[in-house]
């Protein structure tokens, strides 16, 4: 995976040493671009087992968005007594599903959301806050689906 952000990074060094002025990314293309989790990749253009492990991670990142369990596994490997986190040893990825309670101002809650960590690399996460009601909103809506 770090050879997708050093491939990034060329690519803007590059245009930065061609001269021109880097054209304004519009604002459909970002709200395009975040409806994945790789945002600029395209996992058809991966070789095996890039391509694999990519595809296998987002859809575990979505379904823990939406309040399901990953399908990479049927239970946890570990889990941590600090809300609910839970441990996944996935077959390309590491999977952290965080739910630790948390507190904003005089608002409880959690910090929620997937950590993919791939072997040998960063970890990346999508984790948000909420509160109590809304987690437990999103969990009631995962269920009913």
């Amino acid at each position: 995976m770090r050879t997708i952000a050093a491939a990034a990074v060329s690519i803007l060094v590059a245009a930065g040493c061609s001269g021109q002025a880097p054209q304004p990314v519009s604002v459909d293309r970002v709200s395009e671009s975040t409806d994945t989790f790789f945002v600029g990749v395209d996992p058809s253009k991966l070789p095996e087992p890039a391509r694999s492990a990519v595809l296998a991670a987002e859809k575990d990142i979505d379904l823990v968005l939406r309040g399901h369990p990953p399908a990479c596994k049927d239970t946890p490997d570990s889990g941590e007594s600090d809300g609910g986190t839970t441990h996944y040893e996935c077959e390309y990825y590491d999977l952290t599903v965080m739910q630790s309670m948390y507190r904003v101002g005089d608002v409880n809650g959690y910090i929620y959301g997937p950590i993919i960590t791939f072997p040998g690399d960063y970890p990346i996460s999508h984790v948000r806050f909420y509160s109590g009601e809304e987690l437990s909103a999103l969990f009631r809506q995962g269920r009913a689906r």
